[in-house]
């Protein structure tokens, strides 16, 4: 593609077919100054999950650039809600979520995503490695991603395994011929540096066959967590603490005898006051109060979903009410 930088006049450029005042700047300044406010933030679309194409159309979204793979994403992310497209955003591009983070304490235009994020990425990197070697229960490629010589450790469901070596023979390997072909879903992902040493976390679901009954599978909900440091050079895990349990799964009868499928609000992690309650999908969903069933009124489908599973499974997020976006008791109590 031709690119061309064309002097209309005294006061502006025109700078790759955008329109730039120069207001006494000189002509690199304002090529300088273009570039900064389009290049994207994130370096994985979104929407498709690859990497970004800097070609493509991109949006503006809470202050920052948003890039896409390919044109017409645009379009999709165009009919998220904004709670959505933060959800995608730290699924696919947390360094996204870490610039809006930025952009709205009032820092300057964030740096572009591959020079800013290294760190994250490569961090975020191991951790998909991780699961992916399970699933293919390679044990080379395993061994490669974490500290050697008994310097990881491991943690399970908060029972200390010992090395990564001890865990690994005894523990992993074992489990992983149980269920070839092992595949986490992965719903939730954020990644947080400090310094040269990464913390991971990775929320999903995987299923296992029973083994009672070959012909059926169990689903457990998992949570991991990773702490990745630096180790000449090259991103290692130091630690890893892997959680699961078994998803629980509402029946009609429960659900009769108790009133509602959950005992925890799905917005604030609150008990749930039978009193307020909505139906959804042939269920009884339970709140803490009637504010927060109101702003479950407000949410989309998918995201309505997302928060009845957890609260089911017991793992919301606790929330204070004083928290909850746009959200005032106004010092009432709950009824």
């Amino acid at each position: 593609m031709n690119r061309s930088v064309v002097l209309l006049g005294s006061t502006s450029l025109l700078v790759l077919g955008v329109l730039v005042p120069l207001t006494g700047a000189s002509p690199a300044a304002a090529i300088a100054a273009s570039a900064a406010t389009t290049d994207p933030v994130n370096a994985v679309c979104p929407i498709r999950g690859n990497e970004v194409d800097k070609e493509s159309p991109t949006r503006q979204f809470k202050g920052v650039t948003i890039g896409f793979c390919c044109p017409g994403c645009e379009g999709k992310w165009d009919t998220k809600t904004d709670d959505d497209r933060m959800a995608l955003l730290a699924k696919h591009a947390p360094e996204a979520v870490t610039a809006i983070a930025g952009a709205g304490k009032g820092a300057s235009t964030p740096a572009p995503a591959e020079a800013r994020m290294s760190g994250n990425d490569s961090a975020m990197k191991v951790a998909r490695a991780y699961l992916d070697a399970c699933g293919n229960a390679d044990v080379t490629a395993l061994n490669a991603l974490f500290l050697d010589k008994g310097r990881a450790t491991v943690s399970e469901n908060a029972s200390d395994e010992g090395s990564w070596e001890t865990y690994r023979d005894h523990h992993l390997l074992p489990e992983l011929r149980e269920m070839p072909g092992f595949a986490m879903s992965v719903t939730k992902e954020d990644v947080q540096t400090f310094g040269t040493t990464s913390i991971v976390r990775q929320i999903g679901a995987f299923t296992v066959p029973d083994p009672n009954h070959k012909e059926l599978s169990k689903k457990y909900l998992a949570a991991v967590t990773f702490v990745i440091v630096d180790d000449a050079g090259s991103p290692k895990i130091a630690h890893l603490h892997w959680s699961s349990r078994a998803e629980k799964k509402p029946d009609a009868k429960t659900q009769t005898d108790t009133g509602t499928v959950n005992d925890i609000c799905p917005m604030t992690a609150d008990k749930v006051n039978p009193f307020h309650t909505r139906e959804y999908n042939g269920l009884k969903v339970g709140f803490c109060d009637g504010d927060c069933a109101l702003r479950w009124d407000a949410l989309s489908d998918e995201t309505r979903a997302k928060k009845l599973a957890d609260a089911i499974a017991g793992i919301t997020a606790k929330t204070p009410h004083g928290a909850q976006p746009g959200h005032d008791h106004g010092g009432h109590e709950h009824k």
